[in-house]
């Protein structure tokens, strides 16, 4: 019987999607929201969820819910008038800051009546380049999209150049000069300069960096990491800096890695991490190597993502994350109204600092820096 059950509830699912009173891209009530609305258990709701998952008509993020997939809609004729539909193409999904982006943008559409259809580029150039074609022969109003590799010279400049004459498009998280797109993000800059303020004030002055290179982001953050240290009379080091790629994230932290690591934090005392997410990786390492935080080396991070009783609470800055996934939505339906409104939907939010437990105040500390 519970078999039935399932399979019912997922044949009304179905059959709201194909008659579009689900939308692609609208996420579903919640599976308790769902048993309370149908009467059924909630292990019912969630076979019936994973049988439509498993038949590509749903797709989960952890964190956020449960989603309506869909296709892109390509254009039946020339000049076939766009539909209510918005394109989104994100690098990373399934974790960290990117479903509650997602879920500001997903949820400010629908607020608006419209939906959109989820793609992911893994940051890959060559995914873009499909994924770019793909929105080009389609019959959206709109994109909304974080370029990949977004610090390179860009190898896709030619579709972009075509979105920009065809359609709104929105950048999260970085710019492009050679294009009048707008741009939606924070102030990476700013952000870590009041990170390395704030370790200043507490009496470090030997600071190392572990930045990204190849995402826009990263490479402002490290801008913000150089105009923290000149404005507080402070010299770059390049030793001091560790540069890692997308690839080499999950090798960056390891045992194999150390010896790189501890010559980027010798003799500091403090170190400014390109993101949480690499903070995250970054305390197992020091606790395999006996080093502890915030006693021999504070650390900083980005985007204030953490929630582990593992971790120690995180100085960082915080990230809007849904704020700004709203903001981009938003800014992309100002531009399908007004196409001349670039400048004026375009933003950067304030950056604003938490100071926790994870910065040792050493005016008034004898704790020695690390020793290469």
């Amino acid at each position: 019987m519970a078999n039935f059950k399932y399979k019912q509830l997922a044949d009304q699912i179905r059959e709201a999607i194909q008659t579009a009173a689900l939308a692609p891209g609208q996420r579903l009530p919640t599976e308790e929201a769902l048993a309370e609305q149908y009467s059924l258990s909630r292990n019912t709701v969630r076979q019936a969820l994973k049988l439509l998952e498993e038949e590509g008509h749903l797709f989960s993020v952890q964190g956020s819910g449960t989603f309506v997939a869909g296709t892109l809609p390509v254009t039946p004729k020339s000049g076939a008038p766009a539909e209510k539909r918005v394109a989104v193409v994100m690098n990373n999904f399934g974790s960290y800051i990117f479903p509650s982006v997602l879920m500001g943008v997903s949820d400010y559409l629908f607020e608006h009546g419209y939906s959109l259809i989820l793609r992911i580029a893994g940051n890959h150039i060559a995914k873009e380049e499909q994924i770019l074609h793909e929105v080009l022969e389609s019959n959206v109003s709109g994109l909304i999209i974080e370029p990949a590799r977004a610090s390179w010279p860009r190898p896709n400049y030619d579709l972009y150049r075509r979105i920009e004459e065809q359609m709104p498009c929105v950048l999260t998280h970085s710019r492009l000069p050679d294009f009048r797109f707008a741009s939606i993000g924070v102030s990476d800059v700013e952000g870590v300069a009041l990170l390395v303020d704030t370790l200043v004030e507490n009496g470090h002055t030997a600071i190392a960096a572990i930045c990204k290179s190849d995402e826009q982001t990263g490479v402002n953050r490290f801008v913000g990491y150089c105009e923290g240290l000149r404005r507080n009379n402070l010299v770059l080091e390049e030793k001091r800096v560790l540069w890692f790629v997308d690839d080499e994230f999950e090798d960056l932290c390891s045992d194999a890695n150390a010896a790189r690591v501890f010559t980027a934090l010798a003799d500091c005392t403090a170190v400014v991490c390109f993101n949480d997410q690499l903070v995250s990786r970054f305390y197992p390492f020091l606790e395999r190597h006996n080093i502890r935080v915030p006693e021999d080396i504070s650390v900083v991070g980005f985007d204030d993502s953490i929630d582990r009783r593992d971790i120690k609470p995180l100085t960082t800055v915080v990230h809007p994350k849904e704020a700004l996934g709203r903001a981009a939505a938003k800014a992309l339906l100002t531009l399908i109204d007004r196409p001349d409104a670039v400048d004026e939907v375009s933003m950067l939010f304030p950056p604003q600092l938490v100071l926790r437990e994870t910065v040792l105040d050493r005016t008034a500390s004898r704790t020695m820096p690390i020793s290469g």
